[in-house]
């Protein structure tokens, strides 16, 4: 069947169908996310203007992390946007 021939109804329950799916593999990405995160890793995220940022975890939640930035800030970022960071020597 195609998408223009379905009903509201059907069309309700397809949205349905995908937004269940998303939200579990947002679930699973976040879970080896989780895994490999440990208290006190380095990680990296960009904040709401853009700048990357450097900090140190200081909580793991669910779905989201605590960190401390270099200058001292703290910040619940979602785990879909943490990158653990890499030392450069």
């Amino acid at each position: 069947m195609r998408i223009d021939e379905m009903t509201i109804e059907q069309l309700i329950e397809l949205n349905h169908y995908i937004c269940e799916r998303i939200d579990w593999l947002r679930d699973m990405q976040n879970a080896d996310i989780l895994m490999d995160l440990q208290t006190g890793n380095k990680v990296a995220f960009q904040d709401k203007y853009g700048d990357d940022r450097i900090g140190i975890v200081l909580k793991k939640n669910r779905k989201t992390v605590v960190v401390m930035t270099e200058d001292r800030e703290q910040w619940k970022i979602s785990l879909g946007l943490i990158r653990i960071a890499k030392d450069v020597n």
